[in-house]
C-alpha cells in the first residue's frame, strides 16, 4: 500500500514538471515575439521621424528596458505566499509541569474573552496558512486530582466501539470536562502501551480556542499525519470536511484525537458551528454520518449541531455529571480541606459535585485561615464562595451569552427545589400570547443546550444547583431589598401552583396512602415558608393533614424540616398552634430517635396546653411522653404518665385517647411479665379501636396482642393476629407498621420451625428497614433472629 502511494506521488511529479516546462516555452515564444514588434516599431519610427536620433535615444531606451523587465518578470515570477511553518509549539516541560501537593489542581474553565474580536474566514480556504494548536492535556496528578475510575472506564468502553466515531462530553462550565477527557487520554497511552484496545500511534490533543478555523484544524491534523495539504482553495467546504475526515479514516494507525474546548467553535444557544468558521458544521456531519478509523473525543459545554437536522449516530454524547459524594469528599482532602464527614458531604451535596466550586472553596478556606465548621456556621462566608463562582464562571455566560427570554426563564426555574414541569415556571411568567410561549420553548432549549439547565426525564427540569444559587440573587440588579421581595413574590405564586395542582392531581385526603400522594401540597408548604407566609403554610398542613400521611408513610425526615421552617421568630403563632406544632415535633424527634429532643418539645407543648386548659391536649402529649420515657428505659415515669392519659380522657370521653393508653399501659405491664394483665389493656384497646374505626390503632393492638400469645406459649393464635395487623398495615400504606408486623411474623415462624418462611418475612423487614423513607434505624428488627446457621443461602 505505501508503495502504490509512493508510486502515485512519483508520477505526480513527473506530470507536474512537464506542465511547468510546456508553459516556459510558451511564454517564451510570447516574449521574442514581442521584442520582435518592438524592435520593428522602433526602427520604423527613426527612419521616418525628422528629428534627431540623440534626442530620441533615451528614451527609447528606457521604454525598451521597461518592456524587457516586465517581461522577465512575468517570465521568471517571485511569488510572496511562501508557506508558513506551523507555529512552534511551547515547551512541553512548561505545559506538562504537575503542580506539588499544596498546590490547586488545574480544573479549568473556559469563557470567551469579550472584547477581542478575530478575523472573520467567510468562504472557502485560499492558502495553506494553519496556526499550530497542538497541546498536552492538563495535569492529572493523583496527588491533587480526582482520578475518576469509573467514568474514565465508562467513557474509554462507549469511545472505541464500532458505531462510534466520536464521542462529545458536555456539560456545565468547570464540571470537569477538560480534567476528564486528560484523565482518558493518559488511560488511552497506558492501554495502547500495554497492546490493549485500538489506537497503534500517540493520542493528539488540540486546543480549540475562539480563533481556531478549519484550515487549523486541517493544517495541524494533515502535518501529525505527514501527508501534504490539499489545495483547499479549489474544493469545496464539503470537499473540505471530507478531506479532513478522510485523513483519520485512512491511517493504517489508528489514533485518539481530542479537541478540548470545541465549544469555541459553536453558537452556544443553538449548538450550530459559527458563522465565520465554514467547514466546520460540515465536517460535523460527516463524523456523525460514517465510521472512522481514529476516534475523536470533544469536550463541549454545548452539543454540536452539524449543518443538518440528523440525530445522533456516530457521534454521541457523554454527560459529564458533577462528582459523586465519594469521590468530592476526596478531592476536598486532597486540597487539604479538613473537617468531620457530615460538614464534607455538606459541601459536595450543595454545590453537587462541581469541582471547580470545590476548588475554590478550598481555595477560600487556605487564604483565608479558615476551617471547614467556622464556614458552615457564618452565612457571610457561603456568600464569599458563591460571589467566586459567580465571578469566575456565571458572570460572562448570564450578562454575555443569554438574552432577556432566557434569564426570565431561568430565574422562574430558580424558585424551584425540585425538578419541575415548564408549566410550573410559566406560571411564574406573564405569558400572553401564544409567540410568548414559542420564545419560551426556545429559550428552554438555550438552557438545555448550554446544561445550565438539567433534564429529569417526564418533561420535568432543574437548574443546577450553583445555577439556580446564582439566579436567585439577580431577580433585580443593584437593589438586595427589592432583590428579596421579588423572590418572595415569585415563591409565593410558585405555591399557588402547586396548591391547584393538588386539587387536580392529589387524591381525596382519606386515600392518600404513599408520599408522593401529597407531594405537591409538601412542595406548596415549604414555598410559602420561602415566602415568609408562614400562617398559610401551617393551615395548609393542618387542613390537609399532611402530618397524619407522613407519619403512617414514614416521611418523619420531610415533617422535621416542614416544622422546622415553622419555628422561627418571625411569625408568633397561637399558643394552641405553638402546643401542636411542638407536640408533632416531639413524635418525629421520638420516631427518629432523638429521645431529649423529642422530650423537651413534648414538655413544652405539655405546659402550653395546661396554661390552656386544654384537657384532650394534655392527654394526648402525656401518651407521647410516656412512649419516650419507655424508649428511654423509664418505666415507671412512662406508667405514670400513661394512667394520668387514661384518666383524663375518661374525664372528657375521649375514646381514641383511651384507646392510645390502654394499648401503650399493656406494653408496661408486659415488660414487666404481667401478660394476663397486658391481655386485658390490650383487648380492651382493640375493642374501643373498633368502636371508634381507627384501623391503625387495631392493628397496633393485633400486634401486641399476638406477642401476648406468642409469650403464652400459643404460637398459631400469636400467628393469625400478626396476619391481621400485616393486612391492615399494607391497606392503610403504614411502612413501619408493616416493617414492625413482618419482623414479628418472621420470630414466629422460626420458633415453628418454618425457617424458610421465616426469612422470608424476615428480609422483606429488613428491606424497610434500610429503605431512606423511615428516616432511621429500626431498632425492633432484631438481627439476631435470622436462622443463618440453619438456612443455606442459594
Amino acid at each position: 500500500m505505501e508503495t502504490q502511494q509512493q508510486g502515485q506521488q512519483l508520477d505526480d511529479s513527473q506530470r507536474h514538471d512537464q506542465q511547468r516546462k510546456r508553459q516556459l516555452r510558451t511564454r517564451w515564444i510570447i516574449a521574442g515575439i514581442a521584442l520582435l514588434l518592438i524592435a520593428g516599431g522602433t526602427i520604423f519610427w527613426l527612419v521616418d521621424t525628422q528629428g534627431s536620433l540623440y534626442t530620441i535615444l533615451p528614451i527609447v531606451i528606457f521604454t525598451v528596458l521597461s518592456v524587457v523587465i516586465g517581461l522577465f518578470q512575468w517570465l521568471f515570477p517571485v511569488s510572496s505566499n511562501a508557506p508558513v511553518h506551523p507555529a512552534g509549539q511551547p515547551s512541553l516541560a512548561a505545559q506538562a509541569a504537575t503542580p506539588s501537593v499544596g498546590q490547586l489542581p488545574q480544573i479549568i474553565v473556559h469563557v470567551p474573552a469579550p472584547d477581542h474580536v478575530y478575523p472573520p474566514q467567510t468562504g472557502p480556504l485560499e492558502k495553506a496558512v494553519y496556526r499550530g494548536i497542538r497541546g498536552v492535556p492538563p495535569p492529572t496528578d493523583p496527588r491533587t486530582i480526582q482520578q475518576r475510575e469509573k467514568a474514565v472506564r465508562e467513557i474509554f468502553a462507549r469511545l472505541i466501539e464500532a458505531d462510534v466515531t466520536a464521542l462529545v462530553l458536555t456539560g456545565i462550565g468547570g464540571v470537569g470536562k477538560s480534567t476528564l477527557a486528560a484523565l482518558l487520554y493518559r488511560y488511552a497511552e497506558e492501554q495502547r502501551r500495554a497492546g490493549n484496545g485500538p489506537f497503534m500511534a500517540e493520542a493528539i490533543w488540540l486546543n480549540i480556542d475562539s480563533a481556531v478555523t478549519l484550515a487549523d484544524l486541517a493544517g495541524n491534523l494533515f502535518e501529525v499525519f505527514g501527508k501534504p495539504l490539499p489545495d483547499f482553495a479549489n474544493l469545496s467546504l464539503q470537499h473540505q470536511a471530507m478531506a479532513l475526515f478522510n485523513i483519520l479514516n485512512t491511517t493504517e494507525q489508528p489514533r485518539l484525537v481530542i479537541l478540548d474546548q470545541f465549544e469555541n467553535l459553536l453558537n452556544l444557544q443553538t449548538g450550530h458551528a459559527l458563522s465565520d468558521r465554514p467547514g466546520v458544521g460540515e465536517w460535523l456531519d460527516a463524523i456523525n454520518s460514517q465510521q472512522c478509523a481514529c476516534k475523536i473525543l470533544l469536550t463541549s459545554r454545548t452539543w454540536p449541531q452539524g449543518t443538518r437536522e440528523y440525530p445522533p449516530t456516530y457521534m454521541q454524547e457523554y454527560f459529564v455529571k458533577g462528582l459523586d459524594l465519594a469521590e468530592g469528599i476526596d478531592l476536598l482532602r486532597k486540597l487539604n480541606v479538613e473537617g468531620m464527614e457530615e460538614a464534607l458531604r455538606t459541601v459536595v451535596e450543595n454545590s453537587q459535585g462541581h469541582a471547580f466550586a470545590l476548588a475554590l472553596l478550598a481555595s477560600l478556606l487556605r487564604t483565608r485561615h479558615l476551617s471547614l465548621s467556622a464556614f458552615l456556621q457564618e452565612p457571610i462566608y457561603a456568600q464569599v464562595w458563591t460571589g467566586n463562582v459567580a465571578r469566575n464562571l456565571l458572570d460572562f455566560i448570564y450578562s454575555q451569552q443569554l438574552h432577556d427570554e432566557h434569564r426570565k426563564l431561568m430565574l422562574a426555574f430558580s424558585v424551584y427545589r425540585k425538578p419541575v414541569h415548564l408549566s410550573a415556571a410559566q406560571a411564574l411568567l406573564d405569558i400572553e400570547n401564544e409567540a410568548s410561549g414559542i420564545s419560551t420553548h426556545a429559550a428552554l432549549d438555550t438552557l438545555l443546550n448550554q446544561h445550565l439547565l438539567q433534564a429529569w426525564g417526564e418533561g420535568r427540569y432543574q437548574l443546577h444547583a450553583l445555577v439556580a444559587s446564582y439566579a436567585r440573587s439577580h431577580f433585580v440588579e443593584g437593589n438586595e431589598q427589592a432583590n428579596r421581595q421579588s423572590l418572595r413574590a415569585a415563591h409565593n405564586r410558585a405555591a399557588q401552583h402547586y396548591v391547584q395542582y393538588a386539587s387536580r392531581y392529589c387524591p381525596p385526603r382519606e386515600k392518600r396512602r404513599q408520599s408522593s400522594d401529597v407531594e405537591p401540597l409538601i412542595e406548596a408548604v415549604w414555598q410559602l415558608c420561602q415566602a415568609e407566609q408562614w400562617q398559610e403554610a401551617y393551615t395548609l398542613m393542618e387542613r390537609e393533614g399532611i402530618f397524619p400521611t407522613l407519619k403512617r408513610v414514614g416521611g418523619n425526615a420531610i415533617l422535621l424540616e416542614l416544622y422546622q421552617l415553622l419555628l422561627i421568630d418571625a411569625w408568633q403563632p397561637t399558643p394552641a398552634q405553638r402546643a401542636r406544632i411542638y407536640n408533632n415535633l416531639g413524635i418525629v424527634y421520638r420516631i427518629l430517635g432523638h429521645m431529649e429532643q423529642a422530650r423537651n418539645y413534648l414538655e413544652q407543648s405539655l405546659r402550653i396546653y395546661q396554661q390552656q386548659g386544654n384537657r384532650i391536649g394534655e392527654a394526648r402529649v402525656l401518651n407521647d411522653l410516656g412512649r419516650v420515657f419507655a424508649s428511654m428505659g423509664n418505666r415507671e415515669h412512662a406508667r405514670e404518665d400513661y394512667e394520668e392519659a387514661l384518666r383524663i380522657c375518661q374525664e372528657q370521653g375521649d375514646q381514641q385517647g383511651q384507646g392510645s393508653a390502654l394499648n401503650n399501659l399493656g406494653w408496661c405491664f408486659i415488660t414487666m411479665g404481667q401478660d394476663k394483665q397486658a391481655q386485658e389493656y390490650y383487648e380492651r384497646a382493640l375493642h374501643i379501636y373498633r368502636e371508634v374505626n381507627d384501623h391503625l390503632g387495631e392493628a397496633a393492638a393485633l400486634n401486641n396482642l399476638g406477642r401476648v400469645y406468642e409469650d403464652l406459649g400459643q404460637r398459631e393464635q400469636a400467628q393469625e393476629y400478626y396476619e391481621q395487623a400485616l393486612h391492615i398495615f399494607r391497606e392503610e400504606g403504614d411502612r413501619q407498621g408493616e416493617a414492625w408486623s413482618l419482623n414479628n411474623l418472621g420470630k414466629a415462624y422460626k420458633k415453628l420451625g418454618q425457617y424458610e418462611q421465616a426469612l422470608h418475612h424476615l428480609e422483606q423487614a429488613l428491606q424497610i428497614r434500610h429503605s431512606k423513607i423511615l428516616g432511621r434505624s429500626m431498632k425492633y428488627l432484631d438481627r439476631s433472629s435470622l436462622p443463618w446457621s440453619t438456612i443455606s443461602r442459594p
